[in-house]
């Protein structure tokens, strides 16, 4: 009879467990969360400011470093960048920068941008399926994180084209 309370209790209490968020809390849709990019107003740092932040060996320090983290993640960048790879799946065009540029002589450049880039229409699709390693392309994204001084992750993207 004690086993039996035992195992009841411990089912009640891993119910309670479960993974679903409080309240009515929903996530904006991904067509919602690209019309928030494309209205929002862009955060104004280059991407070679970031690099040169984030450049092993760099005068910058670890503070420093969390400080332009902070300010930098969740914000919208529109960053023109050099191709490095493109991959596609599921929709979504999965854009690699080449390492982003740096001033310093003494510092190591590893820091790349990742965007996930949700084309928006034909001109797009065509766009990204013909760039190349090394052509320059603009893109307007949120960035999610800065991963080990090494990858900038943008997601959502928007390809941004001259009319």
């Amino acid at each position: 009879m004690i086993a039996r309370l035992l195992c009841v209790a411990m089912l009640v209490s891993l119910v309670g467990c479960g993974d679903e968020p409080s309240g009515n809390q929903t996530q904006p849709s991904m067509v919602e969360r690209i019309a928030e990019i494309t209205s929002a107003k862009t955060n104004p740092v280059a991407p070679e400011q970031v690099s040169e932040v984030f450049a092993l060996g760099s005068e910058f320090t670890d503070l420093q470093r969390d400080i332009l983290r902070k300010e930098l993640v969740g914000s919208v960048v529109e960053w023109e960048i050099h191709v490095y790879e493109i991959d596609y799946a599921d929709g979504i065009y999965k854009v690699t920068s080449q390492p982003i540029p740096i001033k310093s002589k003494q510092a190591v450049n590893m820091l790349r941008a990742s965007f996930s880039v949700y084309p928006q229409d034909d001109r797009d699709h065509e766009l990204l399926r013909k760039a190349k390693t090394n052509d320059r392309i603009k893109i307007r994204g949120q960035i999610q994180d800065i991963v080990l001084r090494t990858v900038v992750l943008i997601e959502p993207a928007l390809l941004v084209t001259q009319p």
